[in-house]
């Protein structure tokens, strides 16, 4: 190539140097002016962080409202696809007043129940009175992988804790058992919170889920429309969304929500309002350790009782023929100071029982082996009175031992048994 070529080549690069300098000359004399001397592009780098601050701002707002949006339509969806629903009880305390209530010499009975066993019989019950439809009378439970606990061992302890705390505030309380190995059904457990007029009757569960981030309480109850008793679905509600909301205030745990559903025998049985907690969720790791804490044990049971205290004290007016006692209308016998009065006058409760074809229909269902064992635990948990309300050992039922259970179905697998609507996340079983 010749030099001449070359130097025809080179003209546009010189040509680009000579306008890159003229350009840098410009901003150079442009910044020199008369005005005060400012950092060079100081105004626009700072609109420009402004800007891009804001628009930064706006971003990460419309995510998380976005992000907001999908979790309340994915939980909402969930709802509506496992028949959950979000309950709304009519009713409206007045939250300028903080009403007190004391439950002493009011003869009120809370029957707890502590839910699952380690033994199951492996027999199916009717849904409720009547129902053709059948379920597992019970199951095992979930499981705590990192506490190494057991739902019926964590539903015991707090039970316990729960009636301790509910005694020392003046309510009688019974136990639908007192052991975690005995079998006993649903409508087994639901027939002794009817045969001793039960003011409230509270399932105290744990849930479990594949997702072990899952994490937070439940409460479940009947639905408006519920087949059995559809008259106690406004109580049930109201007990519901009061035990949850004092729950998830006191022990920090997530609100999930009320979940309204006719898929728990144990609802359906009962013949006062009843609700049933879901605790916590024993898959998730952290969940799960906090509520193998005695401390946070006994937070979980102050918070039942709190919940009680409350649920009574602002009670409607159309509730309390539900509730004599607070009328001041004690039945004959039923001074709490008897266990063995309260249970002779729940002749009213075994009739209503009969009434609703219950508990004979359930017996007569079962083989009589299996129903021998159920009955035991039952009849102890409520006709043992004597021993059961005046011992201050919950294990009094250990002298009733019942015929040799049914195989056990193996312990730690999850709490889905069939027999109630898997929720998202979690499966809320009885």
């Amino acid at each position: 190539m010749t030099e001449k070529s070359k130097f025809s080549k080179r003209i546009p690069i010189i040509c680009r140097t000579l306008m890159t300098a003229s350009l840098c000359a410009g901003l150079l004399l442009s910044a020199c002016g008369s005005t005060p001397a400012q950092e060079p592009g100081s105004d626009s780098a700072a609109a420009a962080a402004s800007t891009a601050e804001m628009a930064e701002t706006a971003v990460t707002a419309g995510t998380a409202a976005q992000a907001a949006d999908t979790a309340v339509t994915a939980e909402s969806a969930a709802a509506a696809t496992t028949g959950a629903q979000f309950a709304d009880p009519d009713w409206s305390p007045d939250k300028s007043e903080e009403k007190t209530f004391s439950a002493m010499g009011k003869g009120l009975v809370i029957v707890l129940d502590p839910g699952h066993t380690s033994q199951v019989s492996g027999l199916t019950e009717p849904v409720g009175p009547g129902s053709a439809e059948m379920k597992e009378e019970d199951t095992v439970g979930t499981f705590g992988p990192s506490s190494g606990l057991h739902e019926y061992e964590l539903t015991m302890n707090v039970a316990q804790k729960a009636r301790a705390e509910l005694e020392e505030r003046g309510y009688e309380v019974k136990m639908t058992h007192h052991d975690t190995f005995n079998p006993i059904s649903c409508s087994q457990r639901a027939a002794v919170a009817n045969e001793n007029n039960a003011d409230a009757f509270i399932r105290i569960h744990a849930n479990g889920s594949d997702d072990v981030e899952a994490q937070g309480a439940m409460t479940i109850c009947i639905t408006e429309d519920n087949p059995y008793h559809p008259e106690l679905y406004k109580a049930s509600a109201r007990l519901s969304d009061i035990l949850l909301d004092t729950y998830c205030t006191q022990t920090g745990a997530r609100r999930e929500y009320v979940w309204e559903t006719d898929t728990m025998t144990g609802n359906n049985w009962a013949e006062m309002p009843t609700t049933m907690i879901e605790l916590g969720y024993m898959t998730n790791p952290d969940e799960d350790l906090r509520m193998n804490q005695d401390s946070y044990q006994k937070e979980m049971a102050n918070a039942i009782a709190d919940a009680l205290d409350k649920w009574f004290a602002e009670m409607p007016e159309e509730e309390l023929s539900m509730h004599p006692s607070l009328k001041g209308e004690k039945e004959e016998g039923s001074d709490s100071s008897s266990g063995d009065s309260s249970a002779d006058d729940s002749s009213s409760g075994d009739s209503s029982a009969d009434d609703s074809s219950s508990g004979d229909s359930v017996s007569d269902d079962n083989t009589s082996d299996d129903n021998a064992s159920g009955e035991t635990d039952d009849g102890s948990a409520s006709d043992g009175q004597e021993s059961n309300d005046e011992s201050a050992s919950d294990g009094q039922e250990s002298g009733a031992v019942p015929a040799a259970p049914a195989a056990a179905t193996p312990a730690g697998t999850s709490s889905g048994n069939g027999t109630g609507v898997s929720t998202d996340p979690g499966s809320a079983t009885e």
